[in-house]
């Protein structure tokens, strides 16, 4: 019975050389969409990080000049010059690395997760466009059917066997039908407008056929950990852990080792031996955190925070398990609706040519042989909503379980 219905909705559109096939357009979206670029770029900005923490604090230089040197028994101290340099606890700047790359990670999940959301967005628009064009398609066949029970119509009125009133009234179907390929002209070029701008690109508006949607099951819940959403919580569970191993290690001493070197003058009031020699004194520095406190606190925040994780994965998951549900529902709903369409309109087809002969005949009013064809042209209009719903459907399907 589907098989019926295939020259009016969006699988059997008639493509062209200048059209974009939705392959295509999902190529480009991932190659000029700015979103994702700038998600690409903040990703490599972020993995630099670790490499800046890696490395050894600023060496700390400094100089000190005495306006009123202090007295030695070798001279006078004219000038101090010293080198700082911090070490912390052995493995913290690899610690704090290992945190700076691991937070970087989460952009790329939100990239991936981002580029689904634009692909259904892609996919979604570029289905309005097809589902109008066959729309159009069969508002062109219905001006045909119009301007030929007009004509019926003025045949009847000028052999006196009807009225000038059904002339008028095919007029009035036949302006409608246009005005509704005007308001789909407009719903079309609103879709390409919004495809454009996803895929940062000016396109040859044509639309190009699709092939049916494929029928997918739902997923058991082990098989949605594969979506960005998800892994996403894995990588912030990492940043904590880190984030705690870091902290135990910054609750450890830190060291300083260092070196003064002290420019002194010479005596004149007397000589003694190394009189006026310079002094080198090396230095070693030990910070220890003698509050407890703060670290303590800060090891209770990654452990509720690891507890948040756990309860927004669940809450996400729900989610999108339930939006796979709704899909499917959606799904079954318009196959049923197709299979009902196509027993109608090859029902209606035949009353329709039934109709149209009596009222040639003066055997049916034109009120029951226009209800019939505007019932016709209904359903087929509501096949193609129909089959459109089933691509979205499987659009919705690939967005939380995709396989790209």
């Amino acid at each position: 019975m589907f098989l019926r219905l295939l020259p009016l909705l969006l699988f059997a559109l008639n493509g062209t050389v200048a059209a974009q096939p939705l392959d295509s357009l999902r190529q480009l979206l991932r190659e000029n969409n700015p979103e994702l670029q700038s998600l690409a770029y903040e990703y490599r900005a972020n993995l630099s990080v670790g490499r800046q923490m890696s490395q050894l604090p600023d060496l700390e230089i400094g100089t000190m000049v005495s306006v009123m040197p202090v007295e030695t028994r070798l001279g006078p101290q004219e000038a101090r010059f010293g080198v700082t340099q911090m070490l912390p606890w052995p493995g913290t700047l690899a610690a704090m690395s290992a945190l700076a790359d691991a937070q970087a990670q989460p952009v790329l999940e939100e990239a991936a997760a981002v580029q689904l959301d634009l692909l259904y967005q892609l996919e979604t628009n570029y289905f309005e466009v097809l589902a109008a064009e066959a729309k159009i398609e069969v508002l062109d066949t219905t001006l045909q059917l119009y301007g030929s029970l007009r004509r019926l119509a003025l045949s009847r009125v000028e052999s006196s066997r009807g009225s000038s009133v059904d002339v008028y009234r095919a007029e009035l179907q036949l302006t409608a039908a246009e005005r509704r390929i005007q308001e789909l002209r407009a719903e079309q070029a609103l879709a390409w407008t919004m495809i454009e701008e996803l895929v940062n690109r000016e396109l040859p508006r044509e639309p190009y056929p699709v092939d049916p949607p494929l029928v997918r099951p739902l997923p058991a819940a082990a098989e949605l950990e594969g979506h960005p959403l998800l892994r996403i919580f894995r990588l912030q569970e990492e940043i904590s852990r880190r984030a705690i191993e870091l902290n135990d290690l910054e609750a450890r001493p830190d060291f300083s080792i260092g070196m003064d070197y002290v420019a002194v003058g010479k005596r004149m009031d007397m000589r003694p031996n190394g009189n006026g020699r310079d002094a080198i004194m090396p230095r070693v520095m030990v910070s220890v955190p003698l509050s407890g406190g703060k670290y303590r606190a800060k090891r209770d925040e990654e452990q509720f925070r690891l507890q948040s994780i756990a309860s927004r994965r669940e809450a996400v998951t729900r989610q999108l398990t339930a939006a796979l549900e709704r899909a499917e529902i959606a799904r079954l709903d318009a196959t049923a609706r197709l299979d009902f369409l196509a027993d109608q309109i090859a029902t209606l087809g035949a009353i329709l040519q039934i109709a149209r002969s009596e009222y040639a005949n003066s055997q049916r009013p034109f009120d029951e042989l226009l209800e019939v064809q505007d019932q016709l042209i209904e359903y087929r209009l509501e096949a193609i909503e129909a089959q459109r719903t089933l691509l979205i459907q499987a659009a919705t399907v690939d967005r939380y379980l995709p396989r790209r």
